[in-house]
């Protein structure tokens, strides 16, 4: 595995690997990788000649202290990526990915404002500059993201056919701990007791999922029900919670699937799960 630090350096090397004809598989990370991340790099495997992963924490994603928390393990990361088979390792600085007098941003009005979009489009509008950033740099032919953003992902392949980008965006499900919690970087911040507390999270999504494939369609209802279950457990505060049309992410609209997706506090930290089910 080679480490590449710059973004002329990748797109040279990569460049070079795409013209000898390999094709390049992209799986861009905050870094701090788990089992989560290692499914995204499996499922690259089976599909490219080449694996290029990202490890970014993008600032321009995160409050200041969100950020300066953001759990960082490097000698890990490593290696993951090398018994994965990892075959470039792009680890940028802030410095290069933003140099002095950067003022260009992507973003994707319309969507970006949905779901939880309106409180934190500054989040999805970093997410969607620096991906768009990755994608001009390495020219993949395919990008790998997990289903545990959903607005995110939709966003991302929005953008992607918006601006012509020649890149397969491949979606790859949640992976889940044996009590259900979805796998995230974050959950490593939690206490012991923080952690229990967060089963309440993937359970609550499940019982409104299954009101939803009994044929439940009172929107309203199903929302009641989920932030009542979320608030059943003492150490949770509920951000936000959506009962959407998967497609359009629509409150209004009914399709063939419904998301259902929640965002909490435990113990200061912003932990979020989703689940899709198919309308009865």
């Amino acid at each position: 595995m080679k480490i590449v630090k710059t973004p002329a350096k990748i797109s040279a090397v990569i460049g070079k690997e795409r013209r000898s004809g390999k094709k390049i598989g992209l799986v861009p990370t905050l870094g701090y990788l788990h089992a989560g991340h290692e499914a995204l790099i499996k499922r690259a495997r089976k599909e490219s000649d080449i694996i290029v992963l990202s490890s970014f924490v993008n600032p321009l994603q995160f409050r200041k202290k969100a950020y300066e928390a953001y759990p960082r393990d490097l000698e890990r990361d490593l290696a993951i990526c090398e018994k994965l088979k990892v075959n470039y390792l792009f680890l940028p600085d802030a410095k290069d990915i933003y140099p002095d007098g950067f003022d260009t941003y992507v973003e994707v009005k319309d969507l970006a404002g949905s779901l939880e979009g309106a409180s934190i489009r500054w989040h999805y509008k970093a997410v969607t500059t620096i991906v768009a950033k990755l994608f001009n740099m390495i020219y993949p032919d395919k990008a790998y993201f997990g289903k545990k953003d959903p607005h995110q992902l939709i966003l991302i392949k929005r953008m992607v056919a918006d601006l012509n980008f020649p890149v397969k965006i491949v979606a790859v499900p949640t992976r889940r701990a044996k009590d259900g919690v979805a796998l995230s970087s974050r959950n490593s911040l939690l206490t012991l007791e923080e952690r229990h507390a967060l089963q309440v999270l993937p359970s609550a999504i499940k019982k409104v999922g299954a009101l939803v494939m009994r044929g439940e369609k009172d929107r309203s209802l199903l929302t009641k029900t989920l932030v009542s279950e979320l608030e059943s457990e003492k150490l949770v505060t509920v951000d936000f919670t959506a009962v959407v049309d998967e497609a359009t992410l629509l409150e209004d609209k009914v399709g063939s699937k419904t998301l259902i997706y929640a965002a909490v506090f435990i113990g200061g930290k912003r932990l979020t799960d989703n689940i899709v089910v198919k309308n009865r």
